[in-house]
């Protein structure tokens, strides 16, 4: 068989070994909901034994992880008039928690296959192991920087804890039995939900007010998305009240929220103000592989849809989501709405300049942007008193969420390297329009770069004399150390995380079915240690 018949063969029998489960027996609404119920009991234990600079990478593998089995039942759907049974029943608890944890092997191999359908890598089959070429033990630091600078290189809101009041709001409203819970939400509770989440989750939204999608504002998109986080939140309290209190089972039963569809539009309509049509709108877009995505990701679609009107909705899904980026990379996936925010993309980049601006507005540089014959200059940030001049190209586009985005952001990133090189190029030959346009002239320290606002590539990009960098990280580390320490921080890559200090490359082996590989991940330092 040729070598790459062999490959193609291989992919189709992991995908095939994957998706042979015990728990495809059941009804499909009966599966999701036992996969979604056993992984609220994963990141429960999770949550209690790591801490919490480790929590937004285990929540990330964990929310990979979960999508597959989830895209795996509804592939293979089996309708069921009955109900969703919630219980405790030990076969299929064990099925769904070994499923998900081969999930996190499977998802991998996502990862290694795409890669070399684009010729990144190259495999080979040997029996029923896969061979990777190269081998992991290339540099891997961009990624580990993509990976450890959170999304945006700001830091993310931290939730305080809860005050008492709010606690006690949530026990008045929730009953309790021998293993189950039930919160009842109403206009009382979700306002203050709402009003705890309020300032931290608005920390995260960088998009103008005024965008309009297709059906809804991205201010009604907000206004219902976080409501919905608030009032997950307030159910996984509630849940880590019973499981401290030792009820039966932790509440395992009651641990993601089953309701009617037309219940929960017509809270939500009550909670939010948002109106019926926009809100339909917003709720059909969040369901779990509508709008014609052959793909769905939890991520980006985190409503489940169980038939028979019921939609379950898990805590830990909307506890880890990023609205906005989240929202960027669904409609990304859908002609209609990519047409029309890729427009919106254009201006998102203008404005960022402006958020620059203001950012830096009580540091006494000089941001200028224009127009030169040969190029557009995004962004200059310029220190008169110690004569260094910094510009950036800036690209703002979603990190990509897939094989295929990743090339073309990669594209992206290329023009933002070439552009930012002829910049270097006109000062190094006293180009007199860019020495007027900054009113500079040879005596200052001088350095373009490229400012991504959260990807910065792979090593396939990178080139010694441009430095990619997280916009605000850079933003950050700008304001507290001043320009002249940037200027040395970005030519020496000061910026890029360390191997052995901040992060190693342990080896993976990953198995699924028969199949197995080898293959690498990024690890943080160990706190112990």
């Amino acid at each position: 068989m040729p070598v790459d018949q062999a490959t193609i063969e291989a992919e189709r029998a992991i995908d095939e070994a994957f998706a042979s489960s015990s728990l495809l027996a059941l009804p499909s609404n009966q599966a999701m909901w036992t996969i979604l119920a056993v992984n609220e009991d994963i990141f429960l234990k999770m949550h209690t034994e790591r801490p919490h600079e480790e929590m937004h990478m285990v929540s990330d593998r964990l929310l990979n992880s979960l999508t597959h089995p989830l895209r795996a039942c509804m592939r293979r759907w089996k309708d069921s008039r009955r109900p969703v049974r919630r219980s405790y029943v030990s076969d299929d608890y064990g099925h769904a928690w070994q499923w998900l944890k081969q999930a996190e092997n499977y998802d991998q191999f996502c990862t290694i296959f795409p890669l070399w359908h684009r010729k990144k890598l190259k495999l080979s089959v040997e029996g029923k192991r896969l061979l990777i070429e190269p081998a992991h033990e290339d540099d891997k630091t961009y990624e580990a920087y993509n990976r450890l600078i959170r999304k945006e290189g700001r830091d993310d809101p931290v939730l305080e804890q809860p005050p008492a009041e709010l606690f006690k709001l949530l026990r008045d409203r929730t009953k309790l039995k021998e293993t189950w819970f039930r919160l009842k939400f109403d206009r009382e509770v979700v306002s203050r939900l709402v009003d705890f989440h309020r300032e931290p989750t608005s920390r995260r939204f960088t998009l103008p007010d005024h965008w309009r999608f297709l059906n809804f504002s991205l201010k009604e998109f907000r206004t219902v998305m976080v409501t919905l986080q608030s009032m997950m939140h307030g159910w996984y309290l509630v849940r880590t009240m019973v499981a401290n209190g030792r009820m039966k089972g932790l509440g395992y039963p009651s641990s993601v929220w089953l309701l009617e569809r037309d219940d929960l539009t017509s809270q939500l309509a009550e909670y939010t103000g948002v109106s019926h049509k926009s809100l339909n709108a917003i709720l059909d877009l969040v369901t779990f592989g509508s709008s014609g995505i052959l793909n769905p990701d939890i991520a980006t679609q985190p409503l489940i849809d169980l038939g028979n009107n019921q939609i379950a909705l898990a805590p830990f899904v909307f506890l880890n989501l990023n609205v906005e980026r989240n929202l960027c990379t669904l409609l990304n996936q859908i002609k209609e709405e990519r047409d029309h925010y890729s427009r919106l993309v254009d201006m998102k980049e203008d404005a960022l300049v402006g958020e620059i601006r203001d950012f830096l507005t009580d540091t006494g540089f000089e941001v200028i942007s224009g127009r030169l014959q040969s190029t557009d200059v995004d962004c200059a940030i310029i220190d008169r008193r110690n004569r260094c001049c910094l510009c950036l190209e800036l690209k703002w586009f979603i990190e990509p969420a897939e094989i295929r985005e990743i090339g073309d952001r990669t594209k992206d990133l290329k023009k933002g390297v070439e552009q930012a090189k002829h910049l270097n190029d006109l000062f190094r030959t006293h180009d007199p329009r860019l020495e007027q346009l900054f009113r500079i002239d040879a005596s200052y320290d001088f350095l373009s770069a490229v400012g991504s606002v959260n990807w910065i590539g792979m090593g396939d990009v990178q080139d010694p004399a441009i430095p990619i960098v997280k916009v605000w990280h850079l933003m950050g580390e700008l304001k507290e150390k001043g320009l002249p320490f940037i200027m040395d921080w970005l030519r020496q890559r000061d910026y890029l995380p360390k191997v052995g200090q901040d992060f190693s490359v342990a080896s993976l082996p990953i198995k699924v079915g028969d199949w197995s590989a080898d293959w690498y991940g990024i690890m943080a330092p160990d706190p112990e240690s």
